[in-house]
């Protein structure tokens, strides 16, 4: 018998997320939703490839969420484009974040030499 406290991961819970998220929620909210530390969400997305895939395609609902939130608010003129520029930083900060890195890399994407001129 294994130790420790018995988990309280339900199979339903990957039906729950899309909906959930939908609506531009995080996955710290859903922890909420269900009552459950963000890390017990994490665990779970661990232990639990379908829950895992519904959480990914739960983010990516979110982020649709706020960028159409966004895109209404630039047409209309309603609503807080900072708000919305904010959650999609945040959520999904490859595609919207500020900062940029740049890598130097030497022919073929070897180790870039430097070399001073006297």
């Amino acid at each position: 018998m294994p130790a420790g406290r018995p988990t309280k991961y339900k199979a339903e819970y990957c039906d729950e997320v899309l909906p959930f998220m939908s609506q531009g929620y995080s996955i710290t909210a859903f922890a909420g939703h269900l009552g459950v530390s963000r890390q017990t969400i994490y665990d779970w997305m661990d232990a639990h490839p379908d829950f895992l895939d519904a959480i990914k395609k739960g983010e990516t609902a979110s982020a649709m969420w706020w960028e159409s939130a966004l895109r209404n608010t630039t047409m209309t003129g309603e609503g807080n484009a900072a708000a919305a520029i904010f959650g999609l930083k945040n959520r999904v900060p490859r595609e919207w974040r500020d900062k940029q890195v740049n890598e130097h890399v030497g022919k073929d994407d070897s180790e870039l030499k430097v070399s001073w001129q006297k």
